[in-house]
């Protein structure tokens, strides 16, 4: 029996190879890319990038852009750039083994159009059993505010931050964000109709005044147990999560 799967993103147009056991992207990595609408030649960066499926989603939806991604765990890093292969994105995504805190002098502060990270979001005290999953999920030696600061860091004027969490964190999220972003727009998630939203998304803009915006949202599941219109078009055509569809 192998102990990886080779699994389809945004209907097809990405494929990424995971371990069964351990840490393994979900439909957050999807929600995540089709935050970003970047236009050609501008840059985007994945922070904690895992086995590159954010990333890659990225560049299947944008074209011609660059994409970078920082990952600590070298194991991971080593299944992102299959993946890069695997896709035929070499010339279009790289991926840089380091601690977000350490601002690699490949990676200039400042630089990139895009930022986006799904951060470790289990507290301490929570433990899987399997070493990389526990890694890539859980607030280890670096805080969320450790993080989202390092990622600021990245932005560029004008650019934006982008990112994922459970949505209970959300005002812990919005304090970190205070005065250094604007064109804040929060999008809840729910993963079924009719229930409390469990994750979140975050897009914000630096140097910019405008005020926050809370968006409608996306249903993903309607509660006749069918995907609605606008999960589908996200998730399988890869439209834009800010993009108007009918349910």
């Amino acid at each position: 029996m192998t102990d990886f799967t080779t699994d389809d993103f945004l209907g097809g147009k990405v494929r990424l190879k995971q371990k069964i056991n351990g840490y393994r992207a979900t439909g957050d990595a999807v929600l995540l890319a089709c935050a970003v609408d970047a236009t050609p030649k501008q840059t985007v960066l994945d922070v904690g990038t895992g086995t590159g499926a954010v990333a890659l989603c990225i560049a299947a939806r944008c074209p011609r852009t660059q994409v970078a991604g920082i990952e600590l765990q070298p194991e991971m890093v080593a299944m992102a750039e299959e993946n890069i292969r695997l896709n035929g994105m070499q010339n279009r995504v790289t991926i840089l083994c380091q601690d977000v805190r350490t601002f690699p002098s490949s990676l200039p502060t400042g630089s990139f159009d895009w930022v986006v990270t799904n951060p470790p979001f289990i507290l301490e005290d929570q433990v899987s059993p399997y070493a990389l999953k526990d890694v890539a999920h859980r607030e280890n030696d670096c805080s969320l505010k450790e993080w989202i600061s390092s990622c600021l860091r990245y932005v560029g004027s004008k650019g934006r931050f982008v990112m994922i969490n459970r949505a209970d964190r959300l005002p812990e999220i919005l304090s970190l964000l205070y005065g250094k972003l604007g064109d804040i727009r929060i999008v809840p998630v729910w993963t079924k109709e009719g229930r409390a939203a469990k994750r979140v998304l975050i897009c914000g803009k630096k140097d910019s005044r405008s005020p926050c915006v809370l968006d409608p949202g996306i249903v993903l599941t309607r509660s006749d147990g069918t995907r609605s219109l606008k999960a589908e078009a996200v998730m399988r055509e890869g439209e834009s999560l800010f993009d108007k569809k009918g349910d």
